[in-house]
């Protein structure tokens, strides 16, 4: 790979598998426009991660996921070591092509291809925050994490689940929609124990979900933290109490994010850092990052302020 070369890292299986065809018809307009530009398919779950550290390591300038929210996540992994100690200077851009596509939502960004070229070409940058969540891993182990936008516990990791087994020909919002419907009239609460910052007082109830946001959307364009902003050194911990019935009712709200105005359901607090255990030892409580359900609780997110260079 030559010094200073953008290395695009795209997830062939992406939009079942439309991504790859997508990027084959547009591959020399990319090549023609940004010169050194290097193609790495993924072939298995995490080598994302592989691709992206190699790249850096040999000097790239930028790093470019082509997919979805699950795509960038494992790219953005890469800019980091096992102990989260970032591997270079390298920026981080993306090339939406995914089910979820809710990263680039808070950005005001489309979909179109030719849009993300232009954003590359231009090459500027802005210092976001990352989320890293610790918790244990389908395996039984302890693991640690980043995300990008993302990070839930409770009924989402549910209905990931869902999503990531259904087939996805009808687009993201039907089938998040789809699933979410699924989940909400299956879904029992869980009760669990939240522990914010410094603050010695738990917080303890039974929530439908509760998302450590950086990023104002999930779930194929809800937008579950109106008003989260990637920059600002915390998480919107948005928690829903109640019954799944209760949040069909307001589904419509949840899109626009006015679900935050209803106070008997829904509390928003801003911290850098939240513990969460079931409080039932024996309950399962999954987890879910960047539209990923890697494990389950206990475990704690944190804000990571500034620790990724986004071309914007």
């Amino acid at each position: 790979m030559k010094q200073g070369a953008i290395v695009f890292v795209v997830n062939p299986k992406s939009a079942n598998g439309a991504t790859l065809r997508r990027f084959d018809r547009l591959r020399d307009r990319f090549a023609a426009a940004l010169g050194d530009v290097e193609v790495r398919l993924t072939e298995r779950p995490r080598h994302a991660v592989e691709l992206t550290r190699d790249a850096i390591r040999a000097g790239a300038r930028a790093v470019v996921a082509v997919g979805g929210d699950g795509t960038n996540n494992e790219v953005v992994n890469g800019f980091f070591d096992d102990a989260g100690k970032p591997l270079g200077e390298a920026a981080f851009g993306f090339v939406c092509s995914g089910t979820g596509g809710d990263f680039r939502r808070t950005f005001g960004q489309g979909t179109d291809p030719m849009e993300a070229l232009e954003r590359l070409k231009r090459c500027q940058t802005r210092d976001i925050d990352l989320g890293r969540l610790t918790f244990v891993d389908h395996q039984g182990s302890e693991r640690s994490w980043m995300y990008l936008n993302s990070g839930s516990i409770g009924l989402v990791g549910v209905v990931v689940d869902i999503a990531n087994r259904s087939s996805k020909a009808l687009g993201p919002q039907v089938t998040f929609l789809s699933a979410a419907l699924k989940g909400l009239f299956s879904y029992q609460p869980q009760r669990v124990r939240m522990h914010f910052d410094d603050d010695a007082t738990p917080v303890e109830d039974a929530f439908l979900l509760v998302s450590m946001a950086n990023g104002k959307f999930f779930g194929g364009g809800m937008k579950i933290a109106p008003n989260a902003e990637p920059d600002d050194g915390l998480l919107d911990c948005v928690m829903v109490k109640g019954a799944g019935a209760g949040l069909v009712r307001h589904m419509p709200k949840l899109y626009l994010g006015t679900h935050v105005d209803v106070a008997s359901m829904v509390t928003v607090r801003r911290c850098k850092r939240v513990r969460i255990e079931p409080v039932d030892s024996k309950d399962r409580v999954l987890v879910e990052l960047d539209g990923e359900q890697p494990g389950c609780l206990p475990g704690t997110f944190e804000a990571v302020p500034r620790a990724l260079r986004l071309i914007a």
